[in-house]
């Protein structure tokens, strides 16, 4: 099957916002607007491809690319945008034979590689695929290195009351105690925005830890998706403590970036309502899904806090190629230089 793969320009943003919106696979991220924001703050250029077969679109695929240490790196969804995924959509959701359906995945892959490999002579290459393209075959038939990522996913057709019912005694009675003590949960606008966002440095000052990811860039993305982009606060005493940055969009919503622990110790915690408020601000809006991002990882170090919510858990995956003299880079960091900077930052607070 012969795949034509060009690159996509403003004048035709239409098309390509038009193809996210009607794929399963697309998402608000993969949209023209957050993908040029994206790639202002991150520092990486867009190669924005699409590929099509007898002028017919059939998928598209947003590369971000940059040279970093030597390293030519291509990747989706680029660094310190708080993107945890990005990757292909595919456009054979019509498309009813199963045989079909891989012949246009393998073959729209092969013509993105030829691009990577030719255009782009990237020596790294990873992709974050959407969570609604479950196969990633066709990735590990190219070479790429496989690993499955996860997300914690709530159905909100059984309704508040029952989703309230199913929580934790510990969490339900928390949550109670919090509003009786005078904690209050409501939306804002972009001052919200801000006041989240520095709680989050302060925070993690407080952890030794840096925020990545540019005021700059959540104020542009608000700008740009003020119907999408829904900002949660709670507060005591007034005083915002902590809060949340979420992403509406269709059915579901995204609890995207914050919900910091308050730096000042307030028992029980504020994070518990956030976050049950928002579920009920769900319920209330018919909306079908909440998606807590980022919070279920591949290393249980420590009982989740989002899983005592009761969520499903989503599997998404990654893919990951990259030259020998990078796998060579990253074995001595992962295996040499990583170990001996903790060791001595270790020695520095001992």
């Amino acid at each position: 099957m012969n795949v034509e793969l060009y690159r996509v320009d403003r004048k035709n943003a239409g098309e390509w916002d038009e193809i996210v919106h009607e794929s399963s696979h697309g998402t608000i991220f993969h949209t023209w607007d957050w993908l040029n924001i994206a790639a202002t703050h991150s520092g990486f250029a867009l190669h924005p491809l699409m590929g099509s077969v007898n002028d017919e679109p059939i998928g598209l695929l947003p590369l971000f690319q940059k040279k970093q240490f030597g390293i030519n790196l291509v990747v989706s969804p680029p660094p310190h945008t708080a993107l945890l995924y990005l990757g292909p959509v595919l456009r054979f959701d019509a498309v009813q034979q199963q045989s079909k359906r891989e012949r246009l995945y393998v073959s729209f892959l092969d013509a993105i590689n030829d691009y990577i490999r030719q255009e782009l002579k990237a020596q790294y290459v990873q992709i974050f695929l959407p969570p609604a393209l479950s196969d990633p075959r066709p990735f590990t038939w190219s070479g790429y290195t496989v690993k499955p990522e996860y997300s914690y996913v709530t159905d909100l057709s059984p309704g508040a009351e029952h989703l309230f019912l199913s929580l934790p005694k510990k969490k339900r009675q928390d949550i109670n105690r919090a509003q009786k003590r005078g904690l209050t949960v409501e939306t804002g606008g972009k001052h919200e925005l801000e006041a989240v966002y520095n709680l989050m440095v302060d925070r993690y000052r407080e952890q030794g830890r840096t925020v990545r990811v540019p005021k700059e860039y959540l104020c542009e993305i608000y700008d740009a998706y003020p119907e999408n982009v829904k900002i949660f606060v709670a507060r005591s005493e007034g005083d915002i403590v902590t809060g949340l940055i979420d992403i509406l969009y269709e059915n579901t919503l995204l609890s995207w970036i914050g919900n910091p622990k308050p730096l000042k110790n307030i028992s029980p915690s504020p994070n518990d309502l956030l976050v049950w408020e928002e579920i009920q601000y769900c319920c209330k809006q018919g909306l079908t899904s909440y998606v807590t991002m980022g919070t279920a990882g591949n290393e249980r170090l420590h009982t989740y806090y989002s899983s005592k919510f009761n969520p499903n858990l989503d599997i998404r995956f990654s893919a990951k190629k990259c030259s020998s003299f990078v796998v060579c880079m990253e074995s001595a960091y992962t295996n040499v230089y990583k170990p001996v900077t903790s060791s001595l930052k270790r020695r520095e607070f001992s």
